[in-house]
């Protein structure tokens, strides 16, 4: 697997209008309610399975994402942990580690992706896009909730896609279990089945 494909996999890993002016009012309570817990959330690990796809590869793979408030560390693995990586983030660098080759580069201008993978991708916006909630640094150019839970279904933000398929309860907060990203050819899909929300008293 070439650099660029595991820089790629290593950083990989939205409202609708209501009846009524009361069910608005209800709804925009609960989800706002519910996206301040979420802001509040900031250490917290997930792992599951990702599987990204491209007009000319596909590629699959185990991942752990740990989030220590703006620190970013992702382990990603393969089938029979092959291709086992590391990548380790401050939002100003990224550290990626593979077997005993390493690379480090600076994230901390908007195409600092681009430059050095050959990829744009939302290194910032995916921490908040995993655990359902839009990132406060980009705009929000659509955003839909399921009407029934207050939850996002669907958010775009920067010309990527993120639709919400799946949610499961964990520790008092209900969070992402299932979700697609995808913009230009490049569609991720990722399965969260465990969250650790390591919330403070």
């Amino acid at each position: 697997m070439s650099w660029p494909r595991v820089l790629l996999l290593a950083i990989t890993l939205v409202l609708s209008a209501c009846a009524g002016q009361a069910k608005r009012v209800s709804v925009e309570l609960d989800w706002e309610q519910h996206r301040a817990q979420l802001q509040k959330l900031e250490n917290w690990t997930a792992s599951g399975k990702l599987a990204l796809r491209t007009a000319d590869k596909a590629e699959s793979a185990t991942l752990q994402w740990q989030q220590q408030a703006g620190e970013s560390h992702l382990s990603l693995s393969g089938p029979m942990g092959m291709n086992a990586v590391t990548a380790h983030s401050d939002g100003q660098r990224m550290q990626v580690q593979r077997a005993d080759q390493s690379r480090e580069f600076d994230v901390s201008t908007p195409d600092a992706v681009l430059r050095n993978t050959g990829w744009e991708l939302p290194l910032q916006a995916l921490p908040y896009w995993l655990k359902g909630a839009p990132s406060p640094q980009l705009p929000v150019q659509s955003l839909e909730l399921d009407s029934e839970r207050d939850l996002l279904r669907a958010l775009q933000q920067d010309d990527w896609q993120i639709d919400y398929l799946e949610y499961d309860d964990f520790q008092g907060l209900t969070l992402p279990t299932r979700l697609q990203i995808q913009r230009t050819g490049t569609v991720v899909k990722i399965i969260l089945h465990d969250w650790q929300t390591h919330q403070a008293e």
